[in-house]
């Protein structure tokens, strides 16, 4: 296994509170370069990334672009709503309330288990969240 990094893709962002899980970076890099529509989705990940790293546990007063998932066990969640793609980016707070990214999907539907639905999406970040925990 490897340790939680920074972030490259789709462009590096400097910050000490927010990290990756190694799999979040392929995660988004699919959806990405599959929609041809990594330019615009860039400044709005920027946007949200920064208000992340300036406001920590606070970024949910931002409820379009935030919010904690009440019923998954401290995962919130990044929303890109008016996009070209409805992406999702679960994360979570380890340590002094260092973000960590941890898993990227595109929500297509509401369906109970479906493979674009927060159902599916959340036990995965939980997986990743414990891989990191346990790695520590």
């Amino acid at each position: 296994m490897s340790h939680p990094g920074k972030i490259l893709y789709p462009e590096a962002f400097k910050s000490k509170l927010i990290l990756v899980h190694w799999e979040f970076e392929n995660d988004l890099r699919s959806i990405l370069e599959k929609s041809g529509h990594t330019g615009d989705f860039l400044g709005k990940y920027k946007q949200r990334l920064k208000l992340l790293d300036d406001m920590q546990k606070q970024c949910v007063l931002k409820n379009d672009w935030f919010e904690n998932l009440r019923y998954a066990n401290d995962i919130y969640c990044m929303k890109f709503n008016k996009s070209q793609k409805n992406i999702r980016i679960l994360f979570a707070f380890v340590g002094n309330n260092c973000a960590l990214l941890l898993s990227a999907f595109e929500e297509k539907d509401n369906k109970k288990m479906s493979q674009d639905s927060y159902r599916k999406h959340i036990p995965l970040a939980q997986k990743r969240l414990k891989e990191v925990i346990a790695d520590d």
